[in-house]
Parts: structure tokens; sequence; C-alpha cells
């Protein structure tokens, strides 16, 4: 049993670092995918903060800092050190409004929305081809016994 819990806890700390890699599996499709050859000079340099922060702002008109943040789950500073990055690849626009000048908006660019919706669609067809492999490779027992243990690492331990 001792053996079994060790590999689990190896698995999950696999799992968490798996994005570490040089190119995320999510960044290698987004690559073979993409047909502007500016846009693939940029995949590969967003952080997986600023890919998010694309999918927050083409869900929003326009968003400050502070509400990314609380939408993504990260600290304010995470998402303004990729902002800064996401506005020198011209992925994002920082404005100002009239009546309120404290405030910065962010927006999406024309570039900004394209990865956008590539990453949208990456993460439809990566979840598709995962579901059908889980639904073919476990029973419904099985996938029972990793929905329980699933949640049971949610709510104890993350």
């Amino acid at each position: 049993m001792n053996n079994k819990i060790n590999q689990i806890t190896i698995l999950i700390s696999q799992i968490q670092n798996a994005h570490n890699s040089e190119l995320t599996v999510a960044q290698e499709w987004m690559l073979e995918h993409v047909k502007d050859s500016e846009l693939k000079q940029k995949v590969p340099k967003l952080s997986v903060v600023a890919y998010h922060i694309l999918d927050t702002l083409s869900q929003h008109n326009e968003l400050t800092g502070i509400k990314i943040a609380q939408e993504l789950g990260v600290t304010r500073g995470g998402i303004t050190r990729a902002a800064r990055k996401m506005q020198d690849e011209k992925l994002i626009v920082a404005v100002r409004h009239e009546d309120n000048k404290k405030n910065i908006y962010y927006q999406l660019t024309p570039e900004g929305q394209k990865i956008a919706r590539l990453h949208a669609e990456m993460h439809q067809e990566l979840y598709r081809q995962l579901q059908e492999k889980i639904s073919t490779d476990f029973t419904s027992d099985e996938l029972d016994s990793i929905i329980r243990f699933l949640s049971y690492i949610k709510d104890h331990v993350m």
C-alpha cells in the first residue's frame, strides 16, 4: 500500500511540474496549427499565465489587472509582469479611460485575438482527445475510483 501511495504522490508531482518543460504540449499543438509566421514566433514566448490572460480578455471587452488577477487566482504582480511582455509582443494594449485616469484596462489586439482563438481551439481538441482516451482505457468502476480520489485530493490537499 505504501508503494502505491508513493507512486501516486510522484505522479501528482510530475503532473504539477509538467508545464516546466521547454515547450508544453499546448504550445507544441499551437505551433503545429498556427498559420501566421509572426504569431508562430510568439507562441513559445508566452507563459501559461499569458495564455490565461488572453482567454480571460477574449471573454470580456476589457479588464483591469486586478479583475484579471481575481478571475485567474494569481497575484496582481504576476498579471503585471505577463501584461508587460504581452504588450511588447503586441498582443494586448493598456488603455486609460478619460473619466478614470487611475485604472489601466487591458484589451486584446487583433494578434492577441488570433492567439486566444488558437488557444481555445487547442483546449477543445486536446480535451476531446483526452476524454476519448479515458473513455476507452478505463472501466466505469475505475472512473468512479478516479473521481473519488481526485475529489479527495482537491478537498484535502490543494
